[in-house]
């Protein structure tokens, strides 16, 4: 198992655009699965991992055994609290290492299988699965086809596009459109995912929601927009 290859399966499987992200993810993922799992299999899964994640995710430290928060819930907070992302995200990044793990080791599979949530599958399968919105695609921000889409624009303000990617655009004073911004990159951070700024001028912003990885809309993509447009009524608001 090789560290760089192991982090790239994690960011394909997940729709991480971003190393960094996808670094954090696994640490706290490992980390929170070594805190549910019995002894001899964290000590398996230790030994499996390269030296370097082995030493960021903290399995290198000689302790074992389940903890007291352990369960499917506790696994999830677990991977919440060490990377602030909301917890949809987690489960993301959770169903991703837990199959970049199943892919490298089928033992490890075996030995990981009972501690992860009802709703995480487990089945090793290729890193890029032909249809993304298949079930193969355990994992990975779920596209949501042009039916989806539509329904989103409908509850959406102001938004438009397409399966490919949908865009609002503001008016606002400067100092206001800094607001939303700072705002919005505090949602960016909790979901581990980014709206691209289309255009800006001094009194408008254009935003554009899509996944690049999978070159299309996803379920963190109109999460995101969501929050967008509370950032906008919040600031134009006055608030």
């Amino acid at each position: 198992m090789r560290h760089q290859e192991f982090l790239r399966g994690v960011a394909t499987r997940a729709g991480l655009e971003h190393t960094d992200d996808a670094r954090l993810g696994a640490t706290a993922a490992l980390a929170a699965l070594a805190e549910h799992l019995p002894a001899d299999d964290r000590e398996a899964l230790a030994a499996a991992l390269p030296t370097l994640l082995e030493h960021e995710s903290g399995l290198d430290g000689g302790s074992g055994g389940t903890s007291a928060a352990a369960g499917p819930g506790g696994l999830i907070d677990g991977v919440v609290r060490r990377t602030g992302w909301a917890p949809e995200r987690a489960r993301y990044v959770l169903a991703a290492v837990a199959n970049q793990l199943a892919a490298e080791d089928e033992d490890l599979a075996r030995r990981i299988r009972a501690a992860l949530p009802s709703d995480v599958a487990v089945s090793g399968g290729p890193a890029l699965p032909p249809d993304a919105a298949s079930e193969g695609a355990q994992g990975r921000p779920q596209p949501l086809g042009a039916e989806g889409v539509d329904r989103a624009l409908s509850r959406l303000t102001d938004w438009s596009g397409d399966v490919t990617g949908i865009e609002r655009t503001i008016a606002l004073p400067p100092e206001r459109i800094d607001l939303v911004l700072d705002r919005v990159h505090g949602a960016e951070r909790e979901l581990a995912h980014r709206v691209h700024v289309v255009d800006r001028t001094p009194t408008s912003l254009t935003v554009r929601a899509r996944t690049e990885s999978l070159q299309v809309v996803t379920e963190l993509d109109i999460a995101l927009a969501e929050r967008f447009d509370d950032a906008v009524a919040a600031v134009g608001a006055g608030g």
